[in-house]
Order: C-alpha cells, then sequence, then structure tokens
C-alpha cells in the first residue's frame, strides 16, 4: 500500500471520528449524504435485475458486491467482498458500523436506485474482516 493511500485512510478515518465525537448521530447522516454526494457523476446502466445490477456496479466501483441469499422478491443478503472502507477501518484500526460506514450505504443505496429505477435500503447484519453481510430492500 502506498504512503499517500495510508495518509488519506488515515485522514478520512480521523475526520469522520472527529464529526462522531463534535456532531454525534448526525455523523452518520453526514456521511450517508457525503456518499451520496459521490455517486452523482457515476453513469451505471438501467436495469429491472439485482444480481445484474450488482455486476454492473461491480465493473464501475471499488467495492465488490454479489447475492449472497435472496430473501423474496424484493429483500436480499448481499455480501460485500471488497470495500475501501472497511479497508480503511482495518487499516488505521478503527471500528466498523459507524458513520464511517455511511459513505458506502449512501453511495451503493445511490448507484443501485438509480440503475433499477427504484428505492433502496441497506441494513447491516454483520460486519467481518474479510466481508460485510447487508440486507438490500427494494422498495
Amino acid at each position: 500500500m502506498s504512503a499517500e493511500i495510508l495518509a488519506r485512510m488515515k485522514l478520512l478515518s480521523i475526520l469522520t471520528q472527529s464529526l462522531e465525537l463534535f456532531s454525534g448521530d448526525w455523523a452518520k447522516t453526514i456521511c450517508y449524504i457525503a456518499g451520496k454526494k459521490l455517486s452523482e457523476k457515476v453513469d451505471i446502466e438501467e436495469t429491472a435485475d439485482v444480481e445484474e445490477c450488482l455486476k454492473r456496479l461491480n465493473e464501475i466501483s471499488p467495492w465488490l458486491v454479489e447475492v449472497f441469499e435472496r430473501k423474496g422478491e424484493k429483500e436480499y443478503i448481499v455480501v460485500f467482498r471488497d470495500c475501501p472502507i472497511r479497508q480503511t477501518h482495518y487499516t488505521v484500526c478503527t471500528k466498523q458500523g459507524g458513520a464511517l460506514c455511511q459513505i458506502t450505504h449512501g453511495y451503493i443505496e445511490s448507484v443501485i436506485s438509480k440503475s433499477l429505477g427504484k428505492n433502496v435500503k441497506l441494513i447491516l447484519l454483520h460486519p467481518g474482516p474479510n466481508a460485510c453481510l447487508k440486507r438490500l430492500v427494494v422498495e
């Protein structure tokens, strides 16, 4: 890992921790909005199929997301195998599931919503060192 990337990870972690310290639970909302803003320039093709949508997402972003289990017509358990935010947590020794993870949620929800043409919601089920499990609900 380059020194420049490591420095950026540390800076992102420090900024997020400071935001949590000063704004409490609002930090999660702010980071979620930042993730949505990050996705505004993303160009992804429209599709009605969630698995196809995730394949396209994987091609255009640093996240690797796959369907782990289908729970119904509108609900999926997805596994996040590659995640730059999770890598930041493990590189700088911070806890997963907080405000920093909301950047991922805002970004991924926005990109998937754009592709499917429907609102979606991600819910963290299990954060892990090598992958995270999340519930994806298509509304």
